[in-house]
């Protein structure tokens, strides 16, 4: 009981300092310091608050602080900013703030991002918050799937979900059907050539595809994949995936 009482406590004065204060008499370095402790003092409070409360942290909004004063440029400009220093927690809090205050002024940043592994899909679900499916943002997209310098096992299947949420939001897009083909590419590409994670790609490229499931390009997919395989798990998952392929037969299987 006390411990929740000390916790409310908290949480009362973090919000008292977060929403005091007008933007017209702060620098900007006093707005950006208010933008760090914004977002990333609920973080400290390291789980000891309740599911209510962290729900209710998430419908909370920078722009509804007394201090932003409705410039919404500057805010998106400050957080660019933000997002460019060495601290990788904060500058990977910072992409993400981008996708929901970011405007078109940031994709160029964003775009410089989408080759690092650390922050890269960030950037990518940032860019594509901000503009949707475009060809801007689907060679976006190729270019963080492209990349080859060593990743660990983490960024290698935050890569992967990447890839699988930009099929899901181009499915849902009402881009052409040449973007689409494009990006869908993109991402058979990815499977082809450089993903770990088999099986979350290649459910994404079925549910997004319904041509896909019984063709020769995902048989050719799978055969390429299946040297990258890591685990028992993903190895069986290949070969079945193969197996039910060449029984179709393989020599019918549409392309």
């Amino acid at each position: 009981m006390h411990k929740t009482i000390i916790v409310a406590a908290t949480v009362g004065a973090a919000l008292m300092v977060a929403f005091a204060d007008g933007a017209e008499t702060l620098s900007d370095d006093a707005m950006k310091e208010k933008i760090v402790s914004f977002v990333t003092w609920p973080s400290r409070l390291c789980g000891r608050a309740t599911a209510d409360f962290w729900n209710e942290i998430k419908s909370r909004k920078l722009t509804n602080c007394s201090w932003f004063a409705g410039d919404t440029n500057r805010l998106a400009r400050l957080i660019c900013e933000l997002a460019q220093t060495n601290d990788t927690k904060i500058s990977s809090m910072m992409i993400d703030e981008l996708g929901e205050y970011g405007t078109q002024a940031q994709l160029p940043f964003l775009c410089s991002c989408t080759t690092n592994p650390i922050i890269g899909d960030k950037a990518i679900k940032s860019i594509l918050r901000i503009e949707g499916i475009t060809s801007n943002s689907v060679a976006a997209v190729r270019s963080y799937l492209s990349f080859t310098n060593a990743i660990t096992r983490q960024q290698a299947y935050d890569r992967a979900i990447a890839s699988r949420q930009f099929l899901g939001a181009m499915q849902n897009s009402a881009a052409s059907t040449e973007l689409k083909a494009a990006g869908f590419r993109a991402v058979r590409a990815f499977a082809a050539d450089i993903n770990t994670s088999n099986s979350v790609v290649d459910e994404a490229l079925i549910a997004a595809d319904d041509t896909y499931r019984y063709s020769k390009r995902r048989l050719a997919v799978m055969r390429a994949a299946y040297p990258r395989c890591f685990n028992e798990y993903q190895t069986n998952y290949v070969t079945n995936a193969i197996n039910e392929l060449v029984a179709y037969p393989e020599a019918n299987l549409p392309d």
